[in-house]
Order: C-alpha cells, then sequence, then structure tokens
C-alpha cells in the first residue's frame, strides 16, 4: 500500500524560505544613512562621510529629493543644503533628483576649490538609483575627472539611506471643471496674454534690462566673461529680497539651488533659456553681490558706476591679451565666493 505524501510541506518550507530571504533583506536597510566613495578636488579627497536626505518639492511636474553629502556632521545645523553650499560644513556635494534617478540640481562645493560652489548638471550621473517605500540607494559618479576653470573634481560615491516622511510626494492636483466652449476660449486668451517669447524664436534680453535692487552701488559690467558686481550699505536679506521681487516681476523663475538667509544669499533664476546665479555676502555694515548670467545679451552694456570700470585695466597693470583680461576679471568676480566660510 503506497503513503500518499501532501504537498504542503514543501510549499511550507519554501514559503518559510522566502519569508526568511526577505527578512534577511530587511535587516540590511540601514536605519541611518550609509556613505562610501570618493569625492576628489584637485587631487584631494573630501572625505564625504555624511548624508542627509531632504523633501522638496516636485520638479517639471516629477516627484523629487534632495542629497546633502557633508564632510562634516550636519546634526546641529537647521538648513543643511544652504550651510554646505557657504562650504560651513566642509566639502559637499548638493544634488536634487527625481524618483527615476534622474539628477537636475547639482551643487559642488570642495573646500580643495577656490572657485566653489558651482553647478555641474550633465556631468554627474546617478547608477543603480533603487528606491522602495522607506530607503533610497544608489551610486554618484562622474565616470572619471572633470574640470571646471582649470579645477578638478571626480566623484564616485555609493549610499543607502532611510527617505524621510513625504519623499517624492506628487502634486496633489485639485479636479477641474469639464471645459466649455466660452471657458475654453477664455483660458486661451488669457494664456496667450501671458505667454513668454521662447528663447529660440526671440531675442536675448539686454543686459541693460535686468533689474538690480534699488539700493545697488558700485555697478560693474564686466563685458568679458559676462558678469555684474555691486556693492549695498543694506542687509544682504535686504538687496536678495528687492532683488528677487524685481526679477519676479519681470518673469524670472526660480530654480534648484536658491538659498536665502540673513547672512548669506545664493538667488538662481531662469527666463527663456537665460540663466542667473547671483552670490550675496557681508561686507562690513553693508554687502556685496556677484551676479553670473549666461544668456544674455551683452552687446551694449550699461556704463559701470564705480570709481573704475570694469572694461579699464586696474592702474598700473597690463593686459597682454583679451584671453589674459578674461582670466583676471573671472578671478576678481569669483575670488570672494563662499570659499572662506567653512
Amino acid at each position: 500500500m503506497k503513503t500518499l505524501r501532501s504537498p504542503f510541506p514543501r510549499l511550507a518550507t519554501a514559503l518559510v524560505s522566502t519569508l526568511f530571504a526577505c527578512a534577511l533583506q530587511a535587516q540590511t536597510l540601514p536605519d541611518k544613512p550609509v556613505v562610501s566613495g570618493t569625492f576628489l578636488g584637485d587631487g584631494k579627497d573630501g572625505k564625504i562621510q555624511y548624508l542627509v536626505v531632504q523633501t522638496r518639492e516636485p520638479f517639471s511636474d516629477q516627484p523629487a529629493i534632495r542629497l546633502v553629502f557633508t564632510e562634516k556632521d550636519p546634526s546641529s545645523s537647521k538648513k543643511p543644503d544652504f550651510d554646505a553650499a557657504f562650504k560651513k560644513l566642509g566639502s559637499a556635494l548638493v544634488i536634487s533628483v527625481h524618483k527615476d534617478g534622474g539628477i537636475f540640481g547639482c551643487d559642488v562645493v570642495h573646500t580643495a576649490h577656490s572657485k566653489s560652489p558651482f553647478s555641474s548638471i550633465g556631468k554627474i550621473k546617478m547608477k543603480e538609483f533603487k528606491v522602495t517605500e522607506t530607503h533610497a540607494s544608489g551610486t554618484l559618479s562622474t565616470g572619471g575627472t572633470q574640470e571646471f576653470f582649470d579645477q578638478k573634481w571626480d566623484v564616485e560615491l555609493t549610499f543607502s539611506a532611510p527617505l524621510p516622511k513625504g519623499a517624492f510626494a506628487a502634486t496633489e492636483e485639485e479636479p477641474k471643471p469639464a471645459a466649455t466652449p466660452a471657458s475654453s476660449s477664455k483660458k486661451m486668451a488669457q494664456e496667450g496674454d501671458n505667454e513668454k517669447p521662447a528663447a529660440s524664436t526671440g531675442p536675448q534680453l539686454p543686459v541693460a534690462q535686468l533689474p538690480l535692487p534699488a539700493a545697488a552701488r558700485d555697478v560693474e559690467y564686466k563685458k568679458v566673461v559676462g558678469h555684474i558686481t555691486f556693492r549695498s550699505d543694506e542687509s544682504v536679506s535686504a538687496v536678495a529680497t528687492d532683488f528677487s521681487k524685481k526679477l519676479k516681476q519681470q518673469g524670472w523663475k526660480d530654480q534648484p539651488g536658491s538659498l536665502i538667509g540673513k547672512t548669506n544669499a545664493i538667488i538662481k533664476r531662469k527666463l527663456n533659456g537665460a540663466d542667473l546665479t547671483i552670490m550675496i555676502q557681508p561686507e562690513g555694515k553693508g554687502c556685496t553681490a556677484k551676479v553670473f548670467t549666461q544668456g544674455l545679451d551683452w552687446s551694449s552694456p550699461p556704463s559701470s558706476t564705480s570709481g573704475t570700470p570694469a572694461s579699464q585695466p586696474t592702474k598700473g597693470s597690463e593686459v597682454k591679451d583679451v584671453e589674459d583680461e578674461a582670466n583676471k576679471l573671472l578671478n576678481d568676480a569669483l575670488k570672494k565666493i563662499p570659499g572662506g566660510l567653512k
């Protein structure tokens, strides 16, 4: 007489094995951020040891988060991304990334670089990016050494970290009423009135039309490198607020990486293919500002209002050619970018 064997013990064993494997995998997920690898600046390792994962608003209608990699412990910082941008946390990388791993914001901050922070989108990629309900992991890589104004940088960082509550939250859209012919026509008319000309179909905005804060003085327009510098007797926050308001009125849109505080400010704006990066720092009782432009028309810049116009070399100096003058102006514009704020 043959004994019939039930298949259930075998199924139970397989189920237990699967659950055990899942439990082991869950145990490998860190309860704190883990970072390993290198962040080189001119051959010097930035010694990245910490990672803060921040929630942020969606960008281009896609959910996103911000990854703040730092050399120094950011636990006491109320705004790690802001402090990282001003080298208060040592060498740092501030990355904005979509849920699919696409990077749309990258601020490079290395203590070995005199010209930092700087933005570099397209030079760094996210590899093997994985997102679960509770964690995110991946590898940031530049795929080799990159250069920015004669500064070399190289990134190869692997990380895994818990996600904060609300990470990768999508934009919630309110239900819209069904469109009627009359409402559709009205909406199209309104959109037509508010529409801005695209960069590919319209002329570039003349730099002379860029609105500056009312308190700006000693304004220098540096045509060779496309920079504007000025001073003000007002505070950093007052100048940043006024500047932001005027840019908004002209149609400039806020971009990732804008950080406005009481003592330092970074303002990033975009309009019809043109980009602005504005650095404002305290100096004496007031502040100084540097405006880095891309995509503006510099064919007829306004005259500088400072004692020594940017178009003229400093007395006693000799400029051999345009390239030497460009390098000189570039150094003047960038030497005080928050490199000494550690």
